[in-house]
């Protein structure tokens, strides 16, 4: 917001390593933050793998297809709810619950399929 000419809340920079904690300034500090997340990375992919793997070892494009499926299929009937409560400008209140039912069953599928294709995106499981 500017008030006569100037910017309202201006101030002057200082240097950066003022702003940062001294870890962050020491070179030997930030190398050795770096390689601990690198290995929570390593680390927090090989439990995904295995535990991924273990618990849902048939997970395959068949799998994944199939979710695609019912997301499209529940997406087409939380609309058609809709185009249907649409016919009244007030909708009677069990329209209104059917609604709710159905955009809750199609947001929760929704989002079950991103999380597996965060699982495919990140690696954790082999696709052949």
């Amino acid at each position: 917001m500017a008030s006569r000419g100037k910017v309202v809340g201006e101030f002057n920079k200082g240097k950066v390593d003022k702003l940062l904690p001294p870890e962050a300034v020491d070179i030997g500090a930030r190398h050795r933050i770096r390689r601990f997340l690198e290995n929570m990375d390593a680390a927090i992919l090989e439990a995904n793998c295995e535990v991924i793997g273990r618990e849902l070892p048939n997970l395959n494009r068949d799998t994944f297809l199939r979710m695609a499926v019912r997301v499209a299929e529940l997406r087409a009937d939380y609309l058609r709810a809709g185009i249907k409560a649409a016919d009244s400008r007030h909708p009677d209140a069990a329209a209104v619950a059917e609604l709710a039912r159905l955009r809750a069953a199609y947001e929760e599928m929704q989002s079950v399929y991103e999380a597996a294709e965060r699982v495919i995106e990140r690696g954790y499981v082999k696709l052949g």
